[in-house]
């Protein structure tokens, strides 16, 4: 019962300074309200959070959910595991998601090629991704957008990764 709880604050806290981070944009105070949280635990789904909610405004707020991973990645308040393991929580649950917001699909596939080209993630998560998704469309709308935000180079860098990913699809 207390874990149920203590779980239920979490979850609202943590949708409470999205939301306040949304309105806003003061990374530094997003940052302290996450350092309260006391949570390491509960990142990943902080960080499921903030893509969520950033993809539900009208319109979607790909920049911003993209500036606070980084920004709290470079702070090490988040680990590349932390985006990771959210991205894969968001991603798992995209199915469902992409029928309502038809274009959260394209949208997560830039926040996912944006964490890449930070190193705040890699070809391999999106590869774990896009093993757990179902619909081939969305599949592709993700892949897609990862490739369009990421560098040649980096292409080239991680081609064995790209690869895996483009059999996927």
């Amino acid at each position: 019962m207390a874990t149920s709880f203590y779980s239920e604050m979490l979850s609202r806290q943590t949708k409470s300074l999205l939301e306040e981070y949304f309105n806003v944009r003061l990374m530094d105070e997003a940052m302290q309200c996450v350092e309260e949280l006391k949570s390491p635990s509960h990142h990943p789904e902080l960080v499921k959070e903030a893509i969520s909610l950033g993809l539900e405004k009208n319109p979607p707020f790909v920049e911003p959910v993209v500036r606070l991973l980084e920004y709290l990645v470079s702070k090490k308040v988040l680990t590349p595991k932390d985006i990771e393991s959210g991205c894969l929580l968001y991603g798992s649950i995209l199915d469902d998601i992409g029928i309502d917001l038809p274009k959260a699909p394209n949208n997560f596939g830039e926040i996912l090629g944006s964490l890449v080209m930070a190193n705040a993630s890699d070809f391999g998560t999106v590869e774990e991704i896009l093993m757990k998704m179902e619909d081939g469309r969305f599949k592709k709308a993700v892949l897609d957008a990862v490739m369009k935000s990421v560098s040649e180079s980096l292409l080239v860098a991680q081609a064995a990764k790209v690869e895996a990913c483009r059999s996927l699809v």
